[in-house]
């Protein structure tokens, strides 16, 4: 079905938003960093993984950075993400542009405490810690010569891993030359220009709305460092015909289905009437907490409410 195609896009495009489009903070030597970092020609293989209720999924993959543009994969299997587009390789695949850009105010909900020197693949790195407020929410090891970050560790509420990334091969070079990425049959996702979803929440701020075939709609919310994607379709989905590697989740006593991939979660559910997704890379407790704002399973009455005053 066509929102599961988009989940799959949706989803590529947020695992990869804290590698490629992190606004710069408050803190002097981080700006430095992440302002270096869109210009800096770097290539290697990452590995990354989530870790989450006892279950583990670890994947690895080559990516490539220059000229603002992040290319995952090799060949002919590869997306580009970057300068407001994302490919996905292939033939027949068009790159999707997406009007406009807007980042939230990362300081508004994290600090940054820049801390020791050390060494990362035989290069000098740095270590920075990003608090919320006294949790450790994330570990970045970042390259000094690059400002790439080399190895990063996001924790849950508990400070257990949650997931991590780490370069395994690091070259500062682009590698082989960049897989074209122009396209003549871009297809143009343009916001709403006007919306009732919630303009906040849990401290997620929303970046924009798109609508689809099918009546299908799709809101970005993002904090600055996390971001997430719901996608909402009249009608109902056969979740668990969609993927084997699928497990209950419970939350304050509704049943969602949950898929966990190395660098993205994906909470799926139905009501009567229509289909739910929430796809991102944000911790445990802050899906939990947005769970909240969003209807739950098996609510019809409340949820065509809901419907109608967001659609119309």
């Amino acid at each position: 079905m066509r929102l599961r195609r988009i989940l799959v896009v949706g989803g590529l495009a947020v695992s990869l938003a804290m590698w490629t489009a992190w606004p710069a903070t408050a803190t002097d030597d981080l700006s430095d960093y992440l302002t270096n970092a869109g210009d800096a020609v770097y290539s290697g293989r990452r590995v990354t993984g989530t870790v989450w209720d006892g279950v583990e999924v670890v994947g690895m993959i080559e990516i490539r950075h220059l000229d603002g543009m992040t290319y995952v994969g090799s060949g002919s299997q590869f997306t580009a993400i970057g300068a407001g587009r994302l490919h996905p390789g292939g033939v027949g695949e068009a790159a999707v542009s997406f009007a406009g850009e807007s980042h939230p105010d990362l300081g508004a909900r994290y600090t940054v405490e820049p801390g020791e020197k050390t060494v990362y693949l035989g290069r000098p790195a740095r270590v920075v810690d990003v608090m919320e407020g006294p949790l450790l929410r994330m570990r970045m090891v970042v390259d000094d010569a690059t400002s790439a970050p080399v190895a990063t560790e996001v924790y849950g509420p508990d400070g257990d891993v949650f997931r991590y990334a780490t370069m395994v091969e690091f070259s500062v070079s682009a590698g082989a030359d960049a897989p074209p990425v122009e396209s003549d049959d871009d297809e143009m996702m343009v916001p709403l220009t006007s919306n009732n979803f919630p303009s906040e929440i849990s401290g997620y701020q929303l970046i924009d709305v798109y609508g689809g075939p099918h009546d299908t709609h799709q809101a970005f919310y993002s904090d600055g460092l996390f971001s997430f994607s719901v996608f909402a379709e009249h009608g109902w989905t056969d979740w668990h015909a969609s993927t084997d590697d699928e497990f209950p989740y419970v939350v304050d006593g509704a049943s969602y289905l949950r898929v966990v991939g190395p660098s993205s979660v994906w909470v799926m559910w139905n009501t009567r009437d229509a289909s739910l997704a929430l796809v991102g890379d944000l911790p445990p407790d802050h899906i939990e907490q947005v769970l909240e704002r969003f209807p739950r399973p098996s609510r019809r009455a409340w949820y065509k409410a809901f419907w109608f005053r967001v659609f119309g």
